[in-house]
């Protein structure tokens, strides 16, 4: 029972804090929205504060489950990346994920220290799997990456690009997911691709 009492919790805080964001949830509305007395939820998270970022780090490992799930290792190269890119892209069209982003923003200047708990559980991870990835088709011979951390963080860039701002600011655009994710890729190889175009034909 005390999982789901937590659970309850957990729960509760995200919608509210979704809803109200940071600083306008109060505990109250989150006990409520959970139904569990105040004194369940102090058991679990002392404060709003650590509630917050509990929630933060909570949802950001949820949410990069998805990307971090292996590749078909039976797709060539260029498929596996447009695979992973397509992930990338299917986050950022996840309204879960843009109602986290926008209420970690409005955080920030109350609650510095959330984009260090945002960053550590979502965008690292993700980054740290993208790079295994570059290293391991550079290995095979199928990309020219001498700076992991740099080329990673330029796949995802080209990955979000055009796609992150207009979601986060509800600006209404069709998105093709597939073309957007081939573009990404198509662009990221011009810029690592290893000359081997028999691995990367269209």
């Amino acid at each position: 029972m005390p999982v789901r009492k937590m659970a309850d919790v957990m729960i509760g805080a995200r919608e509210v804090f979704f809803r109200c964001g940071y600083e306008g949830a109060t505990v109250d509305a989150i006990a409520a929205e959970g139904k569990v007395s105040k004194a369940t939820m102090y058991s679990y998270y002392p404060s709003k504060e650590q509630l917050f970022l509990g929630v933060v780090e909570s949802e950001c490992g949820r949410l990069a489950e998805e990307i971090l799930r292996p590749l078909t290792a039976s797709l060539e190269p260029r498929a596996q990346l447009e695979e992973l890119a397509l992930r990338m892209v299917d986050l950022v069209l996840d309204d879960t994920y843009i109602r986290l982003l926008r209420t970690c923003i409005g955080a920030c200047e109350a609650l510095p220290e959330v984009g260090e708990v945002y960053f550590r559980a979502g965008p690292k991870p993700a980054r740290e799997l993208v790079g295994r990835i570059l290293e391991r088709l550079t290995r095979e011979g199928a990309l020219d990456v001498d700076d992991t951390r740099r080329a990673s963080d330029y796949f995802i860039h080209l990955c979000v690009s055009g796609l992150l701002m207009p979601r986060l600011l509800a600006v209404k655009r069709a998105v093709n997911r597939e073309k957007h994710a081939g573009e990404a890729v198509a662009a990221f190889l011009r810029l690592y691709g290893s000359g081997h175009r028999d691995n990367f034909s269209d």
